[in-house]
C-alpha cells in the first residue's frame, strides 16, 4: 500500500502546530464535534468500495476527502428518502443514520493498492460566468481530478451487513455516487446482490 499526503494537507498540519492564532483559523473549517474515525472494520468496507477507484477515475492515484460526508440524515437525499431499506439491512441502516450525525476525520488506514491522498475540504464558489464547454478530449482529465467523499459505515450487531455512502465529485456536472449495501461472505465484504440501491451519475 502506498500512501501520499497532499501538500495542502501537510501545510494545514504544519500551521496547526505553529501557534494559537493559526490553530483557531484552521479549526474553524472543521466542525467542533468532529471525531477520529477509528473503526477498523469500517476501513475494510471503505477499502473494498475503493478497490476499483483507479479504473473508475482513470487515474493512477486518488484523492479522498479528509472528513466523512453524508448528503442528509433525514428528509430529502437521506437514506430513507433514497431507497426502501431491505429488512435484513434495517439494523445497519439505523447504525448508519446514528453515525452519520457526527463528522469524522479519516486516517491513513485504507488497504488499497492505489496511491491515495487525504485532502482537506474543497469548496466550489458559485459564479455567474458560464463554464467552458467540455470536449471529449477533456473528459478523462476532468474525471481524474476529482475527490471521493465517504460516509462512516453502518453495521448490524454481527457485522455481517453494512451500509455506506460513496460520492465522487470532479467538477461541474461531473461525478457519481450513491448508497452501497454490503454483506460479509466467507470473511470478505461484497456488494449485496438482488438489492436495488440508490445511485446518481452525471
Amino acid at each position: 500500500m502506498k500512501i501520499r499526503f497532499s501538500s495542502a494537507l501537510v501545510a494545514t498540519l504544519a500551521l496547526a502546530l505553529s501557534g494559537c492564532g493559526n490553530r483557531a483559523r484552521i479549526q474553524s473549517h472543521i466542525p467542533a464535534n468532529t471525531g477520529l474515525y477509528e473503526d477498523s472494520e469500517g476501513y475494510v468496507v471503505l477499502s473494498t468500495l475503493l478497490g476499483g477507484a483507479s479504473q473508475e477515475t482513470h487515474s493512477a492515484s486518488i484523492r479522498i476527502n479528509l472528513l466523512t460526508h453524508v448528503e442528509s440524515t433525514s428528509g430529502v437525499n437521506s437514506l430513507e428518502d433514497c431507497m426502501k431499506v431491505p429488512e435484513e439491512f434495517r439494523e445497519a441502516a439505523n447504525d448508519y443514520e446514528r453515525r452519520a450525525k457526527t463528522p469524522y476525520m479519516l486516517k491513513s488506514k485504507f488497504s488499497i493498492n492505489t496511491q491515495y491522498d487525504l485532502v482537506g475540504e474543497t469548496r466550489i464558489v458559485g459564479t455567474t460566468r458560464k463554464p467552458p464547454s467540455t470536449t471529449d478530449k477533456d473528459v478523462p482529465a476532468k474525471m481524474s481530478s476529482g475527490t471521493f467523499y465517504l460516509s462512516p459505515v453502518g453495521f448490524d450487531a454481527n457485522h455481517t451487513h453494512a451500509i455506506v455512502y460513496k460520492n465522487y465529485l470532479c467538477g461541474n456536472l461531473c461525478g457519481w455516487g450513491g448508497f452501497h449495501l454490503l454483506v460479509k461472505n466467507a470473511g470478505r465484504w461484497e456488494e449485496a446482490k438482488d438489492v436495488t440501491a440508490c445511485a446518481w451519475h452525471y
